[in-house]
């Protein structure tokens, strides 16, 4: 375990703004510098970094940390990993628990080879005619190329003894750079071929997977197993594709090195590929850990559809509720290179659009053949998705998969599949709902008066009266009292007050306004709110002062009077601290989304005779409402042990 000191010791050495700056370009406006968030799309900067306090903080979507949790995010490494990579940026030596620097292992050194491998291949690349040549015909440019470090091996057998010294070769060869042969002599493995290099997720090159330019067999011959590498467990691409499929909250698996550079290359960014003939359960399982949506594009032939077969099969155990697979089949006799060039991305990304949801995919291939109005082509269809069923992890894909099973059979409920597969019958629907609730239309709207603040002990010992807009204006005392809590809820008060026509809601959109508007030098509310230090600091309230004189005299230079001067009154009377203020932020906004998702349960619950879709939609309010009544009830534990301790001072 990484010693707890040294973890203080690199933040305190490490340069948040030099972390940053190598991969977001930032633009320096007073105490923080700014730029548009990479966790989230915007067209206006309002990602903070600050430099002297050593964290980042984005006003639009609420990201923040040290610079080792940004390595984490950005980068899509774990913990010991972004740590690791961070000291080697700063020239520090992880330490480990007892003191002692992690032992030296061969693996730093095979990485090193590797990538001192690559660099010869990439030389001998660019003195080579025949595979540029090779490659710029089959479209790829040289920032491509460049971006992928593609390489070149002559054709010849000891290429690398020019390059490595004798004391090298056992590395050279535990690294599968080199082979002995029968007669005892060593030789280059890898000749005559493009070399694309196979980066872990830290960027290491730690393999090659090598293509051949003139149709000899096999096409790609790849490193074999090492101490730094496992075939099984790796994809290719992975490394370039990880910001867009964190940009793009998806990954496109294809079948081939080709297939992914060329799909980089058309804005495909978030393209990879399994190493070795099939896809495996560790492929999509880290996969899986970087998103929550894989789109398996295979060629419409035969083996196409058996290897997405394989993939369903493969993935229907590893899928979490909110986890998704999808399949796209590609005409016959094109792949996704040969797609791209001829049709153009467009044409790939409506493809994408219209993928075959694993649901969907799992009918279509256990029917294939059957006519499933015979009862024995019936049993067989019902027989071969039993497995797969059972071995479902998601329950709500589990469900929504015998449901649909139970559709494609003919049955009237799916209470017989239930049974036969070993699962507990759904219980029976509720009785009859109000007419005319296909057209009605439940979003939250005026119905968040129902919420009532709950009663909070003040360090005080003052209370406010409920009102009917209670919950508003609790938002706008705190917004008013801690603009910068404005900019962190946005997107769930958009969500959560689209409809409504309540002035105080106008209020709230207004203050945001407010915080993020430009004046004549380009500076914001915002970035002065960035810059202020943390609660613990003794200047925090004289600052905090600041912001809020300034954010109330806007408001109240546009003739907003009275409803203003309540809220900051309210703030004055409950004193509450900044963490116990977003707590109640938060809960309020749950409060109305749960609101919202009751009127929906207790309608549905009035309808009589509820078909298999109305029923996967009780299932999952049901489950939205007991997660939003356990984070609630947590909030609010928070919130008093908050005012507690403050008491307690």
């Amino acid at each position: 375990m990484i010693a707890q000191s040294f973890i203080k010791e690199l933040l305190d050495r490490a340069d948040i703004y030099e972390v940053v700056n190598r991969r977001v370009p930032l633009q320096q406006k007073g105490a923080s510098a700014w730029a548009c968030c990479p966790f989230h799309n915007e067209k206006s900067p309002s990602f903070s970094v600050n430099r002297e306090r050593g964290f980042y903080h984005c006003f639009g979507c609420g990201e923040h940390g040290n610079a080792i949790s940004f390595l984490m995010k950005y980068e899509n490494l774990p913990f010991v990993d972004a740590v690791e990579k961070l000291a080697s940026e700063f020239s520090m030596q992880v330490r480990y628990e007892g003191g002692a620097p992690k032992p030296k292992s061969g693996k730093p050194r095979l990485s090193e080879i590797m990538q001192r491998a690559m660099e010869f291949y990439r030389d001998k690349f660019n003195s080579d005619k025949f595979s540029q040549d090779y490659l710029h015909n089959r479209g790829l440019k040289d920032e491509t190329i460049e971006r992928f470090g593609i390489g070149f091996s002559p054709d010849a057998w000891h290429n690398l003894d020019a390059v490595f010294t004798p004391d090298l070769k056992p590395l050279l060869l535990e690294a599968g750079l080199q082979r002995t042969g029968q007669s005892g002599n060593v030789y280059d493995f890898f000749r005559n071929r493009l070399m694309f290099p196979i980066r872990n997720i830290r960027g290491q090159v730690i393999a090659f997977s090598a293509r051949t330019m003139i149709g000899e067999e096999p096409k790609y011959i790849n490193t074999g197993d090492t101490p730094i590498f496992a075939k099984g467990s790796e994809v290719f691409g992975l490394y370039e594709a990880r910001k867009s499929i964190q940009d793009k909250k998806r990954v496109i698996v294809v079948e081939g090195q080709m297939d992914v550079i060329q799909l980089s290359q058309a804005g495909f960014g978030e393209a990879c590929a399994p190493l070795g003939t099939a896809i495996r359960a560790e492929h999509i399982e880290r996969l899986l850990k970087m998103t929550d949506h894989v789109i398996f594009s295979f060629d419409g032939d035969a083996a196409g559809r058996k290897a997405a077969k394989r993939a369903m099969d493969l993935s229907l155990p590893l899928l979490d509720d909110a986890q998704k697979v999808s399949f796209v089949f590609l005409p016959e006799g094109e792949d996704p290179d040969s797609l791209v060039k001829k049709s153009g991305a467009p044409a790939f990304e409506e493809m994408l659009k219209k993928a075959l949801p694993l649901s969907s995919y799992l009918i279509e291939a256990l029917s294939q053949g059957l006519d499933l109005a015979v009862l024995e082509d019936r049993n067989a269809f019902i027989e071969e998705a039993s497995p797969l069923v059972r071995k479902t992890k998601s329950p709500l894909l589990r469900d929504g998969l015998i449901e649909r099973l139970s559709t494609a059979v003919g049955y009237k409920n799916s209470d017989e599949l239930r049974k036969y597969f070993g699962f507990p019958v759904l219980p029976p629907a509720a009785p009859q709902r109000p007419s005319g609730f296909g057209n009605q239309r439940y979003s939250f709207g005026r119905g968040y008066d129902r919420y009532k603040t709950p009663r909070i002990p003040t360090s005080t010992g003052r209370s406010i009266p409920p009102t009917a807009d209670a919950p508003l204006m609790a938002l706008l005392r705190n917004f008013l009292r801690f603009p910068q809590l404005a900019l962190e809820f946005e997107g769930m008060l958009a969500e959560q007050l689209s409809e409504s026509n309540s002035p105080v809601s106008e209020l709230l959109f207004k203050v945001i306004e407010r915080v993020t508007h430009e004046d004549e030098s380009g500076h914001t509310l915002a970035q002065f709110l960035a810059d202020l230090p943390g609660p613990a600091d003794e200047n925090f309230e004289k600052e905090m002062d600041s912001a809020r004189s300034m954010i109330s005299t806007f408001l109240l230079e546009e003739g907003i009077d009275s409803v203003i001067r309540k809220g900051l009154s309210q703030g004055q009377i409950l004193q509450t601290p900044l963490e116990a203020a977003r707590l109640e932020c938060r809960r309020i906004l749950l409060q109305m989304e749960l609101n919202r998702v009751e009127v929906q349960r207790r309608a549905l619950s009035t309808k009589g005779n509820l078909d298999d879709a109305d029923r996967k939609v009780f299932r999952d309010l049901m489950q939205l409402d007991q997660d939003l009544q356990k984070e609630i009830k947590s909030i609010d534990a928070g919130i008093n042990d908050i005012l507690l301790r403050k008491r307690e001072k």
